[in-house]
């Protein structure tokens, strides 16, 4: 059959599929050992993917499974390097998945290549596939990702099918386009749920690449503040609502980080405004985007590691299952 599966055509008609379980499952042969990662293909399909499985995973235990998203015309290698949610001192009891985009582009940019199965398909089929093989948690399924692989988290959520099998989302120097024109992925429709759509976003002040006020090019970019009132309003926060604090976390560089509170959520939806930085991963160490985008992100390193912030924020919500 062509690979528009049954698990594809699903997503077509709009319908959640039910997954089996892998529990109680030998890890398969072809995936990686715990402690390692390893590159591979969904069966069926030409789309790769990096999967991580901890050291002490337990094929008992339901796991909870992370997925990372590269940025424009960056790759799942360098994403696995850049988000670090391999790494047990930030990520010690997860699996981490870090799916590679088609020609280097995730929907909702103008270069992503939209024909079906396109990546949303792609992003359900391969938590199906996991869930399957691996003994998952399908109450703690994450999506973050930086730049366009930040967009894409905003994708997924608004997309009723794939988003509401997604317990929180995170986005590092999101690249927000306006998709209410692309194919296969149209204006923003989550499903309705309680536990509504926790969303973090990560913006640097003189970022040139997304801008954190937007910009008016061809393809132009939104406003953050835009896409944080939206999923603010989505929250159960009405229309253009302003958020509940705004502290000061770091004074030197200036970070502020602002929290909305949508009925009854507290800090549901959340951002961090990074003073001095531009479209970088915040790190502490330092990592490739200050060494390849150094005119943008002159400190060389942070005051606060994002990833350590979003397994935090992570760690805060499940679904209701």
């Amino acid at each position: 059959m062509h690979h528009l599966s049954l698990l594809s055509l699903a997503v077509l008609a709009g319908v959640s599929t039910a997954s089996p379980s892998g529990c109680g499952k030998d890890i398969p042969s072809k995936f990686p050992s715990p402690g390692e990662s390893k590159t591979l293909k969904l069966p069926g399909s030409d789309r790769e993917y990096q999967l991580f499985i901890p050291a002490n995973y337990d094929q008992t235990k339901p796991t909870a499974l992370y997925f990372s998203f590269h940025g424009a015309s960056r790759d799942m290698h360098e994403e696995e390097s850049l988000s670090q949610f391999s790494n047990p001192l930030f990520n010690p009891n997860g699996i981490a998945i870090y799916p590679n985009s088609k020609n280097g582009y995730w929907l909702s940019n103008p270069s992503a290549n939209t024909s079906r199965p396109n990546d949303l398909d792609f992003t359900n089929d391969l938590l199906i596939h996991m869930e399957e093989k691996l003994c998952i948690d399908t109450s703690r399924v994450y999506a973050a990702g930086k730049s366009n692989g930040g967009g894409f988290t905003g994708v997924i959520a608004c997309n009723a099918t794939v988003g509401s099998r997604f317990a929180a989302f995170a986005a590092v120097s999101g690249a927000w386009y306006n998709t209410d024109d692309i194919p296969g992925v149209g204006p923003c429709a989550p499903a309705k749920r309680e536990e509504g759509y926790p969303f973090l976003e990560f913006h640097g002040t003189i970022d040139t690449t997304a801008p954190i006020d937007g910009n008016t090019k061809e393809h132009p970019k939104l406003p953050v503040i835009d896409i944080l009132e939206g999923w603010a309003e989505r929250n159960g926060c009405g229309a253009g609502a302003k958020w509940a604090k705004n502290e000061t976390v770091f004074q030197q560089p200036l970070v502020k980080h602002a929290t909305w509170n949508c009925a009854g959520k507290t800090d549901i939806v959340q951002h961090y405004r990074e003073g001095e930085n531009g479209h970088c991963w915040p790190s502490t160490v330092g990592n490739d985007d200050y060494e390849r985008l150094a005119s943008q992100c002159p400190l060389g390193k942070y005051v606060f590691n994002a990833t350590e912030y979003i397994f935090d924020f992570f760690g805060q919500y499940q679904l209701n299952k």
